[in-house]
């Protein structure tokens, strides 16, 4: 199926517009047809009519011999006499012919009265007077189509005659239109139809080439630039080329040339904030070793203060060691010191019982 995205805008309002134009071409056709059926069906009925009028002539000269004003023949030959002279439409005339067939009055063609008709045939080969005779033979009248030459021309042209019976004399009379008069007709209304759609197609295509320049104006440019230049952004490309025909005209493809540029500035400022956090982490990153360097100084400092301070505790120990043995000597001592006192405490008594007794 074919696809009308590939399509640019202008040729997809052109084909809208061709739609349109094909449309009322259609329309056109269809209508010069109609118009042509109508006309050719109103030419008919009119040629009904007045071969009717005709039959009703006849018909008034046969009431006339019936009613013995008239011989039969004199009857007969006014009655040729007032249709010989009838015309309508400017050249249409009208003939009569008997049922044998022979030619009993034809105005353009005097040459043919009392003439044998049967074998008379038209350009296409058809015996049309015989034709005649068998269509009022079966429906007492109708149309015929034949080939016949116009009043002043031996060219024969297409033309269709309706012909009556008048039974009281045999007689079978007809009158018709030529085809041609009817196309060129149809023709006429055709040209000013034709002027009519041309004015109005060319109206259409204005409107499309307005519509068209207006959408395009909108745009900047055709949908699948857009759509390329909007896919290149999202991929962060934004260096992607924007051609603007119009650069100072608001459009669809302008918004996208500033959301780029303001994507680039917004890219720049993020890239430039980066390199300042990229310093930034580099420089606490040498703070950070630096501090390290110095926490693994104070660490060997402080394995240093815990080595002496574990000497500190087992000299402090030994000296608690020392002490409890002098302690414990001190306590030796005493305990020796109260039994020393102990004993002197005896001999001084001793003495005193000595020194009592010696002064007895």
């Amino acid at each position: 199926m074919f696809d009308f995205s590939t399509l640019t805008v202008v040729r997809r309002l052109g084909f809208l517009v061709a739609s349109a134009v094909l449309g009322i071409l259609i329309l056109a056709a269809v209508f010069l047809w109609s118009e042509r059926a109508l006309i050719m069906a109103e030419r008919q009925s009119g040629v009904r009519q007045t071969v009717e009028i005709a039959h009703g002539l006849m018909t008034h000269y046969q009431k006339l011999a019936l009613e013995g004003k008239l011989t039969q023949d004199q009857a007969k030959l006014e009655a040729i006499a007032a249709i010989q002279d009838l015309r309508y439409n400017g050249e249409e005339y009208f003939w009569i012919n008997d049922m044998h067939p022979t030619m009993v009055m034809h105005p353009i063609k005097p040459e043919l009265v009392g003439q044998d008709l049967s074998s008379n045939k038209d350009a296409a080969g058809k015996q049309l007077f015989v034709e005649f005779v068998n269509q009022v033979k079966t429906n007492g009248s109708g149309f015929v189509h034949y080939m016949w030459s116009k009043p002043g021309s031996t060219e024969p042209v297409s033309k269709v005659s309706f012909v009556m019976g008048f039974a009281p004399w045999g007689w079978v009379i007809g009158s018709g239109v030529y085809v041609d008069t009817v196309d060129a007709a149809v023709l006429g209304r055709t040209v000013g139809f034709a002027l009519g759609a041309g004015v109005l197609i060319a109206v259409l295509l204005g409107i499309g080439i307005l519509i068209s320049r207006s959408i395009l104006n909108q745009l900047g440019g055709e949908p699948a630039q857009a759509f390329t230049i909007t896919q290149s952004i999202a991929a962060g490309d934004l260096s992607v080329s924007i051609v603007l025909k119009q650069p100072h005209a608001p459009s669809l493809l302008k918004a996208l040339s500033v959301m780029r540029d303001k994507f680039a500035v917004i890219v720049q400022e993020v890239r430039q904030g980066s390199e300042a956090v990229a310093n930034a982490s580099f420089e606490i990153a040498n703070g950070n070793q630096d501090l390290s360097n110095r926490t693994e100084s104070q660490a060997s400092a402080l394995e240093q203060t815990a080595a002496s301070m574990e000497q500190l505790s087992a000299t402090v120990r030994q000296n608690a060691d020392s002490a409890q043995q002098a302690n414990q000597l001190v306590m030796n001592a005493s305990s020796v010191a109260v039994r020393g006192g102990e004993v002197v405490a005896q001999v001084v008594d001793t003495m005193k019982g000595i020194n009592e007794a010696s002064r007895k």
